[in-house]
């Protein structure tokens, strides 16, 4: 059996990459579709009557799905073999999307968008996996960067969501990607191969309880928030709950022998500090995608076509960018690609903020190329920073989490987006509708630059307690 441990010569397989191909654009095209229908918002809202707070349970379901099957993938990959893992999720993937092109109303649409979500939750883990067990620690970094940026292509969903829309209509978005899909489903099925022992754990049922309980619970809560404000009880007493689930499964996984993801991982303090940065890491990313398309539609009045493209020229700056990241972690250390790029996010949101009452689309666009550029040299770089800190028989763990949190914390991201507009056109009082989203965008832009602020106060710690151990060595 061929492990990261007994790679000749720090060289790759070629099925190995193809493998990491296959997984990875499947991947792909499931988060393709999730950032695509962001711009499609205003004509779902027109098309099946509903609101903002309801149409972003199309994002924010999808991914709180994906979250939760994410806190499966260390058992499954222990227990499974992978290419059966694989197939599963490329069967639920072709079962989604036909649900959606199909969809006859708002209903039918979310459920094909919550099947996807699992499938989605099942390939982005196997990914990652492939790459953290199968390619030498040497190469580590850039291949980190290469799944990073196969996942982070998706960014481009919105623009092409939006020229979609606006040429063919929206259920187009899922036709088109099916080619793409099913050469992924060939190219991955030919080449995953098993490259480590398969295992009997036990499936830690009430811990699958207790995180789908915090995972549920406070999307709930936001979703209350939207529809009541913030000071519904609702809203209060989901948080409450979900945070009551959450420390019911730290209880439950010190005096479980076999729990879904090992909170031993959480004694190791520079991940716990890469882990909640990646979160926000995150969270920042979606929001963005969710608010920017959103923003030029319902304020500026453009049409889907431009306010999809204004997020285009900063999408393809992250595909130019995250591998030079990786190359840079791997040769010089995190530090400077990750405090770099937090700085430069920072700066975006400050512009976003600042220039609220007169932006542009060409200025958005210019202003989400520098948060892209940030993103490029943060994203992929955290994660790889983070499992370098754990010991190898929790790295399956560290994966899981880290992939959990990706997808969890972009569902809390695209639901606060909508929360605070949701909230600010409420309480209108008499504004116009454009001058209340405005307000609500103009406090999720303070949101925004605020958890940038907190991300770039983790990371300095982090990198001050690796010079200190450093020094002690």
């Amino acid at each position: 059996m061929q492990t990261d441990q007994f790679i000749p010569n720090n060289q790759v397989s070629r099925k190995t990459i193809f493998a990491i191909i296959g997984t990875g654009v499947m991947s792909f095209c499931g988060i393709l579709l999730e950032t695509a229908m962001n711009v499609t918002f205003p004509t779902l809202m027109h098309v099946f009557g509903v609101s903002i707070s309801a149409v972003q349970w199309i994002t924010s379901g999808y991914l709180l799905v994906a979250s939760l099957v994410m806190t499966l993938a260390s058992y499954m990959h222990k227990r499974f073999k992978l290419k059966q893992i694989f197939a599963w999720a490329v069967l639920l993937f072709f079962v989604g999307l036909f649900l959606c092109v199909s969809a006859t109303n708002f209903s039918m649409l979310l459920i094909g968008r919550l099947i996807s979500g699992v499938a989605t939750g099942m390939t982005t883990p196997l990914l990652f996996g492939i790459i953290s067990h199968d390619i030498p620690v040497q190469k580590l970094g850039r291949y980190m960067a290469i799944g990073a940026i196969i996942v982070s292509m998706a960014s481009v969903g919105p623009t092409y969501g939006g020229i979609i829309l606006y040429s063919l209509g929206w259920r187009a978005i899922f036709w088109i990607v099916l080619p793409l899909a099913l050469i992924a489903a060939v190219i991955g099925l030919l080449n995953i191969q098993q490259t480590r022992p398969l295992q009997k754990p036990r499936l830690d049922i009430m811990g699958f309880f207790w995180l789908a309980g915090v995972f549920v619970l406070i999307s709930l809560a936001f979703n209350e928030a939207s529809i009541h404000g913030w000071n519904s009880s609702n809203f209060w007493a989901f948080l409450i709950l979900g945070l009551l689930a959450g420390g019911l499964y730290v209880w439950h996984a010190h005096h479980f022998a076999f729990p879904l993801i090992d909170i031993n991982i959480f004694k190791y303090h520079r991940f716990v500090l890469s882990f909640v940065a990646y979160a926000l890491c995150q969270l920042i990313n979606i929001g963005m995608s969710f608010l920017l398309p959103n923003f030029g539609q319902l304020v500026l009045g453009a049409n889907s076509l431009l306010a999809g493209l204004l997020l285009l020229p900063g999408s393809l700056l992250r595909l130019i960018l995250m591998p030079f990241g990786g190359v840079v972690l791997d040769k010089h250390g995190a530090a400077l690609p990750i405090l770099t790029g937090i700085s430069a996010s920072l700066i975006s949101g400050i512009l976003f903020f600042s220039f609220q009452a007169s932006l542009t689309i060409p200025l958005m666009t210019i202003f989400y190329a520098l948060f892209s550029a940030g993103f490029s040299l943060t994203f992929s770089n955290l994660l790889t920073d983070g499992m370098k800190q754990l010991p190898s028989k929790l790295k399956s763990d560290g994966n899981a989490a880290f992939n959990a949190i990706q997808q969890y914390s972009g569902s809390i991201g695209a639901s606060l987006m909508a929360t605070f507009i949701s909230i600010s056109q409420m309480n209108a009082h008499g504004l116009s509708s454009v001058t209340a989203t405005a307000r609500g965008s103009r406090n999720d832009f303070i949101l925004l630059i605020g958890m940038e602020l907190i991300m770039l106060f983790l990371q300095l710690i982090d990198f001050r307690k690796q010079r200190k151990i450093a020094v002690m060595r």
